[in-house]
């Protein structure tokens, strides 16, 4: 569940490597220097979607380890899958990130849903100590340190024009994002390693704070008609609304309308009236099955959370 880590390398803590060494598999090298002593002060480099940056006194690492390892980050990297990528970074930069401190680190998971993404977002309200923020596409938790983040996955993926695996296509994928921002060392009340994103503990405390923040969002309650199983033409669709609009009517106030429009005398045909009075009463016998909107996210994110504590 990782996506978006920063990896911070000091040589006040841990061996200077080597700048040859670090760079020699990767590309995209550059150099910056200071423009009035032209002393090099910056060397970048990047391996696939990894970003390097070597400076005087750091060596820093960041990007998406799901998207290192799978090629894109709608699949979601496990923690042993998450261990192997960073023993992996480490070998093709001879550093040891496992030393390496987490100065950024974003967990997360994508859903496959019922309805498009954002049709969900006027069901998650208020966030306590957050600022709620909605805009075309995304939901947006927001504090200095933490945001809670609700998204098109699809939308995203292809406006990046990342590959879509063929689980994800012609979904609708909904990705909830938990990320730590900064001063993960205040939120974990220590320091937080490479090595620990791999330890089991450590993965499970976030899983618990990923579901803990969820749950604390205000959900609203709103029910819903569900009825798109049986929706395959646009008549289908004009047959449903109307199933709905007679359920909310009731058919003793449609009854009484077509008496009106009888005693006016709208139909010169007397047979229309107990045709149409029987069509509707039909309908309005017809078993309108509801659901909880919110309750199918809510059931997802709980069986996200049952699975990576089974692992």
């Amino acid at each position: 569940m990782y996506d978006s880590v920063v990896f911070n390398y000091s040589f006040e803590h841990n061996p200077k490597p080597s700048m040859d060494l670090v760079f020699e598999k990767l590309h995209s090298k550059k150099e910056e220097t200071d423009l009035e002593t032209g002393e090099i002060v910056k060397v970048t480099g990047r391996s696939k979607n990894i970003q390097v940056a070597y400076r005087t006194n750091s060596l820093s690492i960041y990007g998406s380890l799901a998207k290192y390892h799978y090629g894109n980050n709608l699949n979601t990297l496990t923690r042993e899958a998450t261990g192997n990528t960073i023993a992996e970074l480490s070998d093709l930069m001879s550093v040891d990130l496992s030393n390496a401190r987490v100065t950024r680190l974003d967990f997360s998971t994508n859903f496959i849903t019922e309805h498009m993404p954002v049709y969900y977002y006027r069901f998650l309200g208020n966030l306590s100590r957050f600022n709620r923020h909605i805009n075309t596409h995304s939901l947006y938790y927001n504090q200095v340190n933490k945001k809670l983040i609700f998204y098109d996955k699809i939308k995203e993926a292809k406006k990046k024009n990342m590959p879509i695996p063929n689980e994800f296509k012609d979904k609708n994928v909904l990705r909830y994002e938990f990320r730590l921002m900064s001063q993960l060392g205040k939120f974990f009340k220590r320091q937080v390693y490479g090595k620990d994103l791999s330890n089991k503990d450590f993965y499970y405390f976030l899983v618990d704070e990923w579901y803990k923040h969820y749950n604390s969002i205000d959900k609203q309650k709103n029910k819903i008609e569900v009825m798109q199983n049986k929706i395959k033409t646009p008549k289908d669709f004009d047959r449903q609304l109307l199933i709905q609009l007679v359920g909310k009517l009731g058919y003793e106030k449609i009854d009484c309308l077509i008496e009106q429009m009888k005693h006016k005398g709208v139909f010169t045909q007397k047979e229309y009236y107990s045709r149409m009075k029987s069509k509707y009463r039909k309908m309005s016998k017809m078993r309108i099955e509801r659901e909880d909107t919110i309750n199918e996210i809510n059931e997802k994110v709980k069986e996200v959370v049952l699975v990576q504590k089974s692992m």
